[in-house]
């Protein structure tokens, strides 16, 4: 399998986890798809073990195609992020790193809400995709899309940066390290987990 989309970005998205990402321990990539971004990342950074998942099994042949003979890739699985039972299913703070792209606005809201819970103290929460700032589009394409998206389903849209991803963030015990913009009016939104006082 294919993702243009995928093509387009995953070296610009790479060139900034290079100097984010640590360089060695384990990473969790939410929404993996057809495995062409855990494939890319994960041959650059030999040290990091990555784990894809997917909401279905459905493209599981092509990530495993696309991570042929990279040793440091699991097998991908099936992870419901709208599920507390799946979250729970993976043990707490067992991250380095989490990393998604494209999906904050083709999801619930709730598929959002899940990952500090497995990340680890220092660890990094990485979303990369398009977003509002200040209530605002960063462009006219964006809010067609938005509105588009609104129309397929309520629960879908832009999150803002500032409004929800900072109201969650505060809530989940992550804080907003870098606000990177990208190609294509995306955003990579790098978080790190603060040490629970326990």
């Amino acid at each position: 399998m294919l993702s243009p989309s995928c093509d387009r970005n995953k070296a610009a998205i790479l060139s900034e986890y290079l100097t984010i990402l640590p360089s060695s321990g384990r990473a969790l990539e939410v929404a993996s798809g057809t495995g062409q971004h855990v494939a890319h990342f994960a041959a650059a950074l030999p040290g990091v073990r990555f784990c894809p998942s997917d909401l279905t099994t459905d493209a599981f042949g092509s990530v495993a195609a696309w991570a042929e003979g990279l040793d440091n890739v699991e097998a991908p699985f099936a992870h419901d992020c709208a599920s507390v039972s799946d979250w729970a299913k993976l043990e707490p703070k067992s991250f380095d790193a989490v990393i998604v792209a494209n999906m904050c606005h083709i999801s619930p809201w709730v598929v959002t809400e899940g990952a500090a819970r497995v990340l680890a103290d220092g660890g990094r929460l990485c979303v990369y995709g398009p977003f509002t700032t200040g209530g605002e589009h960063t462009s006219e394409s964006n809010a067609d899309f938005d509105r588009s998206l609104r129309a397929r389903d309520p629960s879908w849209g832009y999150r803002d940066i500032e409004r929800d991803l900072g109201a969650l963030a505060d809530k989940a015990g992550v804080a907003l390290l870098k606000r990177i913009a990208m190609p294509a009016n995306n955003f990579l939104l790098v978080y790190a987990r603060c040490a629970a006082e326990e």
